[in-house]
């Protein structure tokens, strides 16, 4: 069994989209569907488990929830486009442990997407906006979102679900410049999440609320299910 690490980078995006049915009024009210994350050791790194839920609505619905996440920016060309693209795989589970369901989904490399559900509704978490990004899922269930930013920088982002909703999230940005003739660390900043607006803060008061600890890349968490099979 395969794993690697990761870091993200995510802008937190909150895009309610209805449409679809409860699951299973006990499993969601009850949290008898509730699963527990089992940390994985292998080689000396520890590794995301994730425990599958019943799917908590028709694939339908989650088909229309991907093809309305909207090209950004479509001026930029490295925006990707999830209209001409169809999710294949998909993983249901609970990443905040609240009873609610959040699914991950994934088609061709690199689209995937994440949402949540709850109060018979989807909502858009996070998702891969250009080629050079990538989606990880951390020991706590935090989403991790890391990839090649804008004008030579790199950008490690993260997500912490509360109750099925974006409780905290941030970004460390790096940028990088030549110096005699060698590309070197132009410094970083550092961002929290404030209200609806991203915040810089010190690299200490980041600490504080970022997660300390890589990991596990989507392609390579175990369990993905066939989203094209009835």
């Amino acid at each position: 069994m395969k794993k690697t690490l990761y870091t993200i980078f995510l802008v937190a995006l909150a895009a309610a989209m209805t449409g679809c049915n409860a699951f299973d009024k006990k499993g969601k009210k009850g949290k008898t569907a509730t699963p527990e994350q089992t940390i994985v050791s292998e080689g000396g790194k520890e590794y995301v488990e994730l425990t599958a839920v019943p799917l908590p609505c028709p694939k339908e619905s989650l088909y229309d929830a991907w093809k309305q996440i909207g090209s950004v920016e479509l001026q930029r060309k490295r925006s990707l486009d999830y209209k001409t693209h169809t999710p294949a795989l998909f993983i249901s589970t609970d990443l905040d442990g609240d009873g609610n369901p959040e699914v991950l989904l994934r088609g061709e490399s690199p689209y995937a997407a994440i949402f949540s559900f709850a109060e018979d509704s989807l909502r858009l978490i996070t998702f891969v906006d250009h080629t050079e990004m990538g989606l990880a899922i951390a020991q706590n269930g935090t989403i991790i979102r890391n990839g090649i930013g804008a004008n030579n920088s790199s950008v490690s982002e993260f997500i912490k679900l509360e109750n099925s909703k974006v409780s905290a999230s941030g970004a460390a940005r790096e940028t990088f410049v030549v110096k005699d003739g060698v590309m070197v660390s132009g410094g970083t900043k550092y961002l929290l999440q404030n209200d609806s607006t991203m915040v810089e803060v010190s690299k200490d008061e980041f600490r504080k609320v970022a997660p300390q600890q890589d990991g596990t890349y989507l392609e390579e968490i175990d369990g993905w299910e066939d989203f094209r099979k009835p």
